[in-house]
């Protein structure tokens, strides 16, 4: 709503490549991943069990933050995370009209000419160690759920064969999908995931206790909103409990690990739009996603804990998150039909995850590849490759804080990065626009 919110990413007479559902469809399940399913159940029984600001388990003041802390998390701070690189890779291709898919090329407007040495490379090479880092979140914790919930319908034991044959699966769909390329592959996969999700969404609403549900949401957002600075601040420095090292810094570590990967997702498939439409969408539709999923699965889940006497804080103790996912799918009726269907929506939304990922690693390690062409197959054939492997790879050493160092790790280079990318685009837009005092969308800098 600013001086350059009207700056269109593009030309003139550039259009929208893709329809609002599908360019929301992509955004949202590109960046999100079937993450977002997993703890929207499993976040808001961690914190009626281990709550924030020394509250008892379990309380009322433990229940009022189970869900609220879980919104903060997926809301729109975390979204914003996301907003200065997409913005900066979106000036770079579309309207600064940068060829080639380098990251290093958006931050030309602070470093000038030295990132086409080996600082530009430098940088390039630390974007795609964060995409790959924060991958490895998403896969360390999704790929065991769905193997955990496999298992348990098919009456099996849970092994390290039944996750590698996940992964597998999982992996032959994400492949394909790259393969195919955006348009007839991550284009379709996602709008796909888009209609299943809002299909379990609606039944899980409907035939749980809904009017609880809504309640609770409600009263979730007034205590979000209520202590959304305290939230955003608490470091808890004189009991020392680790609520927010936990929890608050990893999520801002694993969304800023995930930046320069989203950002230039959010980038290709943006050109035509505004700025004003790109951050509205990135920040609030996104953020109002995020919160129904947690609406749904979270309620439903704090519901069976405290008003049905399902103790799923034991199941998380005994059988992780996984376990206590599994639990909850099964107190749902209609479970011949509710856990497969679930678990094919896991295996639609992880895919369209990582085959956007791999589409967006392989543009960028590829020499000279343009940024209106897409990157040979077999580049994507061979990172889809890497990352299934790297999914297997977490999983054999195991357990939530080997995810949690995956991101933190991975975040620290590139939180400069996502700095330098802010402060190059605010001095592009000056220098394209700065005499301007509100900029219209049919205005734009000649060409280099």
């Amino acid at each position: 709503f600013g001086r350059y919110g009207n700056v269109r990413l593009g030309g003139k007479d550039d259009k929208p490549e893709f329809s609002d559902f599908s360019w929301i469809s992509m955004m949202f399940t590109g960046g999100v991943g079937a993450g977002l399913v997993y703890w929207s159940m499993a976040e808001p029984i961690f914190y009626l069990k281990w709550p924030p600001f020394w509250g008892e388990p379990f309380s009322a003041q433990a229940a009022q933050f189970s869900l609220a802390y879980g919104i903060f998390h997926w809301g729109i701070t975390a979204w914003a995370i996301f907003v200065p690189g997409a913005i900066a890779f979106a000036y770079m291709l579309h309207v600064r009209k940068k060829p080639y898919f380098y990251p290093s090329y958006a931050c030309r407007g602070i470093l000038g000419d030295r990132v086409d040495g080996w600082l530009g490379r430098a940088i390039d090479i630390f974007v795609v160690i964060g995409l790959v880092g924060g991958l490895g979140t998403t896969l360390g914790t999704v790929i065991p759920m769905m193997a955990a919930v496999s298992a348990d319908m098919l009456g099996i034991e849970n092994s390290m064969t039944v996750k590698v044959g996940v992964t597998l699966v999982v992996a032959a769909v994400f492949t394909y999908s790259a393969y195919a390329g955006l348009n007839s592959g991550i284009k379709k996969l996602s709008e796909l995931n888009s209609w299943l999700c809002m299909g379990l969404l609606a039944f899980v609403m409907l035939v749980g206790p809904t009017l609880f549900m809504l309640s609770f949401y409600v009263d979730s957002l007034g205590v979000l909103a209520t202590n959304f600075l305290r939230m955003s601040l608490y470091t808890d420095p004189i009991t020392k409990s680790g609520f927010p090292q936990d929890w608050t810094v990893f999520y801002w570590a694993w969304w800023a690990a995930w930046a320069m990967y989203f950002g230039l997702f959010v980038a290709r498939i943006s050109k035509g739009r505004t700025i004003k439409n790109v951050v509205i969408n990135m920040m609030v539709v996104t953020t109002i996603g995020c919160s129904i999923f947690f609406l749904v699965f979270g309620t439903y889940a704090v519901d069976l804990q405290l008003n049905q006497g399902i103790a799923l804080d034991q199941t998380l103790a005994d059988a992780g998150a996984a376990g206590m996912i599994s639990q909850v799918l099964h107190s749902l009726p209609l479970t011949a039909i509710v856990i497969p269907y679930f678990l094919f929506v896991m295996l639609i939304f992880q895919a369209t995850t990582i085959d956007s990922n791999a589409f967006i690693i392989s543009m960028i390690a590829c020499k000279e590849v343009r940024n209106d062409q897409e990157s040979p197959r077999w580049t994507r054939l061979f990172w889809c490759a890497l990352l299934a492997v790297i999914g297997v790879a977490i999983m054999m050493v195991g357990g939530l804080p080997v995810v949690q160092l995956s991101s933190v790790a991975t975040s620290v280079p590139i939180i400069v990065i996502i700095i330098i990318l802010g402060l190059s685009l605010r001095k592009w837009l000056e220098e394209d626009f700065g005499g301007e005092s509100k900029v219209q969308a049919v205005d734009y800098p000649e060409e280099d």
